[in-house]
C-alpha cells in the first residue's frame, strides 16, 4: 500500500517562521494544505512528518534533515501501519509541484522497481520500502546520538548518499514541472509577490 509523506518538520530558520503554515495568495491555503490536497489525488493514505502539526510524526533521530523525516515515517508505519509497502515523500516547501508531477515520479518508480527522483533534484521522492532501505537508513543515522564519533562532512545523512547506495533512478522531469523550493522570505516575495503571511 503507498503512503504519502509531507516533510514538514524542519526548523525553517532562514525563514524565521513555519514554512508550512505559510498561506499561498490565490487559493489561501497553507502550504501543508496545498501538500495535503495535490497528494490526495495520487495518495489515500497521507502522513506529516513533524512533531509539531497535529498527528505528526516525530523523528526517532532528529537532527539528519530529510532523512530523519524519512527514518521516523517507516519506523511508525513498522509500528502502526505494516501493511505500507512504498511512500512517495515531499517536501512542503515546494509549493509549484502538482498531483501530475507526483504521478510521473510514481509511474517511473514502480515501473523500475527502485528509488526515484527527478534529476538533479532529490525530493519529490518515490521510496519503495525493503530491508535495504531499513538497513541503509538505521546505518547512516547509527551516529547522530553521539556527534561526537563522526565529523560534519563525513556524516551520511543526504537522500542523495541513499540514492546512490541503493542504486535509485534520476528521471527528467515533466516539461512544466517546477523543482523550486522556498528557504527565505525574499524567495517567498518573488514567488508570492508578497510579504510571507501566516493564515489564521
Amino acid at each position: 500500500m503507498l503512503a504519502g509523506v509531507i516533510l514538514a518538520g524542519g526548523n525553517s530558520s532562514r525563514m524565521g517562521t513555519d514554512k508550512s503554515l505559510l498561506t499561498l495568495p490565490n487559493s489561501r491555503l497553507s502550504l501543508l494544505e496545498h501538500c495535503q490536497r495535490q497528494l490526495a489525488f495520487v495518495c489515500n493514505n497521507i502522513f506529516i512528518s513533524g512533531s509539531q502539526h497535529d498527528q505528526g510524526i516525530a523523528d526517532v533521530i532528529p537532527n539528519c534533515g530529510p532523512l530523519s523525516g524519512i527514518h521516523g515515517a517507516i519506523t511508525h508505519f513498522e509500528m502502526h501501519n505494516s501493511n505500507i509497502s512504498e511512500l512517495l515523500v515531499i517536501a512542503v516547501d515546494m509549493p509549484d509541484l502538482y498531483a501530475e508531477d507526483f504521478d510521473h515520479l510514481l509511474k517511473m518508480g514502480r515501473k523500475n522497481r527502485c528509488l526515484c527522483i527527478f534529476e538533479q533534484c532529490f525530493l519529490p521522492l518515490y521510496l519503495p520500502l525493503s530491508v535495504d532501505v531499513t538497513e541503509y537508513l538505521a546505518s547512516a543515522l547509527k551516529h547522530q546520538q553521539d556527534e561526537s564519533l563522526v565529523k560534519p562532512k563525513q556524516r551520511q545523512y543526504s537522500v542523495k548518499k541513499m540514492l546512490s547506495s541503493l542504486q535509485g533512478l534520476q528521471i527528467p522531469p515533466l516539461k512544466n514541472t517546477q523543482l523550486g523550493n522556498i528557504n527565505t522570505p525574499e524567495q517567498w516575495h518573488q514567488r508570492c509577490d508578497e510579504p510571507p503571511f501566516i493564515g489564521t
